[in-house]
């Protein structure tokens, strides 16, 4: 009778450890993604109700808009800080939340939209955007798109 296990035994334990560590650290990285393009996904719907809100209660867009060369739509990426700086203006009736948001300085990098704010940064430079979740060192912007002929607004990625 033998005591204890030999090499190959151990060896081959060891392989169908590695295999299994594989197979649950690819789906663990998969599902991390999916959950942050489900949130920025919400973030989109939150950025879309709070220009829906304030287009409620001031009777306008926060941006003057002009059809550009017959289209009924204007869209904004890069310079989508336009768009979102009159949400944040008055402290009091603020139509976005600050503290989830991300911005992107020119010469700071990328920022919680909060700490911009805290640090008196100039709204008209503050795009609010995103990382990309398949390539953490890209940051994107969000795309708001108005329709003109629906008097409606879209955010997306």
């Amino acid at each position: 009778m033998r005591k204890g296990f030999t090499m190959v035994e151990l060896m081959m334990v060891m392989a169908v450890m590695a295999i299994i560590a594989t197979l649950a650290t690819g789906a663990a990285i998969k599902s991390i993604r999916q959950a942050k393009e489900k949130k920025i996904d919400a973030t989109c719907v939150g950025l879309m109700q709070a220009l829906t809100n304030y287009r409620a209660a001031e009777q306008c867009w926060p941006i003057a808009l002009e059809p550009q060369l017959g289209k009924t739509t204007v869209s904004f990426r890069d310079n989508n800080a336009k768009v979102f700086a009159p949400l944040l203006v008055d402290p009091k009736q603020r139509y976005l939340d600050p503290s989830a948001l991300l911005t992107k300085v020119p010469g700071m990098g990328v920022l919680p939209l909060r700490e911009a704010l805290d640090r008196k940064i100039a709204l008209d430079v503050c795009s609010l955007g995103y990382p990309d979740p398949s390539n953490r060192d890209m940051f994107k912007f969000f795309n708001v798109t108005f329709d003109l002929s629906l008097d409606s607004v879209s955010v997306g990625r």
